[in-house]
């Protein structure tokens, strides 16, 4: 039972075939190569892997993919975001069949929901699987912000193991790490969501990132983490100001999905096409990608 996420945890794209089917083999690429680079657990079929606009059966292909890539070398998480708890229970039914070790859930969307509907969403969910459950506080897309408060309710739910918080705000962040951190029945971790937040996340006491980058640069972003870890903060910021920062200037919300998987192509033999609504990132992101990863020594 997965019961410590930490470090780095990819999300992964979704890659799609030139006559737009899912790529299972891109898949298990960008899942091999994060295996390789040292991350600690990898996502699947999440926002950056453009769930909305995977069919059922899509998402099924995707997470038996990189379940069997995985092999049981780092925990599979699947997302499984619905504005329905109905329906985000199937879908961790499904996952949980189709061999992932947790679940990530976003809060319900498109209803403006009050935070006893995101508790009682959560709560059922939860009670209704066996699968350790990973929050997603995103409202740059749910449009629910979750209080800390909240999260620290959320928190004591037995099987609800973890928070990716993608809140824009550092005060956020500290308020979710404090609110949280002296739980009396299970440890609770909280992940940051904004790479911008890894550094000063973990020094408050955050366990790790989820970062779309972790498609193309996962050995960058573990060698940040470990260096946090190990007390060398100055050489953490310097490797993620000289790399990170200018690669999330090319591929800014809301829309970063093109350039994440322009990055990819980089360093894998994937598609870079997006489903509509989503765009293609500008001319030139990937040009100015792979400028910055060949004067790292990274291509």
């Amino acid at each position: 039972m997965y019961k410590d996420p930490h470090g780095v945890i990819p999300a992964l794209v979704t890659p799609f075939t030139k006559s737009d089917e899912v790529d299972e083999r891109g898949s298990r690429w960008l899942c091999r190569n994060a295996i390789d680079s040292g991350v600690h657990a990898v996502i699947c079929v999440g926002s950056l892997g453009e769930f909305p606009c995977l069919t059922d059966e899509e998402r099924d292909r995707v997470i038996r993919a990189v379940v069997d890539e995985a092999n049981g070398k780092v925990p599979v998480i699947a997302g499984v975001g619905s504005a329905s708890t109905k329906l985000a229970i199937l879908l961790a039914k499904k996952a949980e069949d189709l061999g992932a070790d947790a679940v990530e859930v976003l809060a319900p969307f498109y209803y403006n929901v009050r935070d006893e509907a995101v508790f009682a969403h959560y709560e059922k969910l939860a009670g209704s699987i066996s699968l350790p459950v990973i929050i997603y506080n995103f409202p740059g897309t749910t449009k629910v912000t979750m209080s800390a408060a909240l999260i620290a309710r959320l928190a004591e739910i037995p099987n609800i193991i973890a928070i990716k918080n993608s809140v824009d705000s550092l005060i956020h962040l500290k308020q979710v790490i404090w609110g949280t951190r002296h739980l009396q029945k299970k440890p609770f971790t909280v992940l940051c969501g904004i790479e911008d937040y890894l550094i000063p996340g973990l020094l408050l006491g955050a366990k790790g990132t989820v970062s779309g980058f972790g498609n193309f640069i996962p050995k960058v972003l573990v060698q940040i983490y470990e260096a946090c870890t190990k007390g060398k903060v100055t050489e953490a910021s310097e490797l993620y100001n000289r790399v990170v920062a200018p690669l999330k200037e090319l591929a800014p919300p809301p829309e970063p999905i093109g350039a994440l998987k322009a990055g990819a192509s980089l360093v894998c033999s994937i598609n870079t096409e997006v489903r509509l609504p989503l765009l293609d990132p500008p001319a030139g992101t990937r040009a100015k990608m792979r400028a910055i990863l060949k004067k790292e020594g990274i291509i």
